[in-house]
């Protein structure tokens, strides 16, 4: 019978098609536990399979650590997201005709799905042979045991280098604004407000790359955003992927963390919910005498702010989303200047936050 699609292929690969020292003991390791002359860590992306680790491939895939997808049975596995037993592949009447049975030899099989960080299937631990093999409960026990390890490997792996293109990605653009800085000094007489708004965001940007949690964040923000700005309050939210809540915290608050100043809904009518949920700017000039701005969120301080300006938190590498609100007691003119201004900001404030909240993740990995 047709094995049932339950996900798609990934997009890309989560590593290059090169051997990996601890992908390729681990391989070893499994063959040697269940009597195979055959393992692989294969992952499977709309591009192909690589196998990072592997003992017992022929040549020239040994070699090459890639291979299309017309030899694949492991996107079978990948797809349907289940354990892939097949005592003798032959004699399944539909993968027996896939290129990996009938040129590679491969009879016995067992693959188990490796997960991403969501649980989603992104490769496949396989064990097996040339030669038909009953495989037993304790052996596939032994195959998924080691898949969910061959994950919490691989997640750890995603992580690190997601923390480390989310540094290099502000590490760039902290460079980018010292220049900017640099070359506005320069000709401070025609651009006096070009280099005033520069030299603050590469304030941030430099005191950003020290952040190691979110109230280190919520420092910089409260010192070299609101204070900057003569803002009377500046909040920030952040809100994980699926979720309908949205964590805000004052940044003059103390103290800071764990727990949020205020919660919003997603679907709230209030800039920072909007700025998020719509991923736009919104800017609030003006109300009526002796209205609240914001009634749905009374615990944050923008009920007594006369103007209120909320920019979308883009993250590069987390699955989250943020806003940052600079608030002003009286009136304010948001023209252009302003809002660029702020913006640019929230973009390194975004950079800072993304490499918390992926610390954070690893962290929690590593401890579980």
């Amino acid at each position: 019978m047709p094995i049932q699609a339950q996900f798609e292929l990934p997009t890309w690969s989560a590593l290059p098609a090169r051997p990996d020292e601890d992908f390729d003991a681990l391989a070893a390791a499994l063959a040697d536990r269940l009597s195979m002359s055959r393992a692989m860590v294969v992952l499977v992306s709309k591009g192909g399979q690589v196998f990072p680790g592997a003992v017992g491939l022929d040549e020239p895939w040994n070699t090459r650590r890639s291979m299309p997808l017309s030899h694949s049975l492991s996107q079978e596995v990948v797809l349907a997201g289940d354990v892939l037993v097949l005592p003798d592949a032959r004699e399944h009447p539909v993968l027996r005709e896939l290129l990996a049975v009938r040129e590679q030899g491969v009879v016995a099989y067992a693959g188990a799905p490796l997960v991403d960080v969501q649980g989603r299937p992104i490769g496949v631990l396989v064990a097996g042979d040339d030669q038909p093999h009953d495989w037993t409960p304790a052996e596939i026990d032994v195959l998924v045991a080691m898949a969910d390890h061959c994950s919490r490997m691989l997640q750890a792996r995603a992580l690190e280098l997601a923390e480390r293109e989310a540094r290099a990605t502000a590490e760039r653009d902290e460079a980018g604004a010292r220049t900017a800085a640099a070359a506005a000094q320069h000709a401070f007489e025609e651009a006096e407000a070009e280099a005033d708004r520069a030299r603050v965001v590469a304030r941030l940007s430099s005191g950003l790359l020290g952040a190691a949690t979110l109230a280190d964040v919520l420092r910089m923000v409260d010192r070299l955003v609101r204070s900057p700005l003569g803002a009377g309050a500046a909040v920030l939210a952040v809100t994980e992927a699926g979720s309908s809540v949205v964590r805000a915290w004052n940044t003059s608050s103390y103290p800071w963390y764990p727990e949020p100043s205020a919660t919003l809904l997603l679907e709230d009518d209030h800039p920072l919910a909007t700025a998020v949920r719509e991923r736009r700017l919104v800017a609030v000039a003006t109300r009526e005498e002796g209205e609240e701005l914001f009634p749905t969120a009374r615990e944050l301080p923008d009920a007594g702010h006369e103007t209120s300006l909320a920019v979308p938190v883009l993250l590069g590498q987390s699955a989250s989303t943020g806003a940052l609100m600079v608030s002003w007691a009286g009136r304010r003119d948001l023209d252009h200047p302003v809002r660029t201004v702020v913006a640019d900001l929230a973009r390194h404030v975004g950079h800072g936050l993304d490499r918390v909240l992926l610390a954070a993740a690893r962290q929690r990995l590593t401890s579980s």
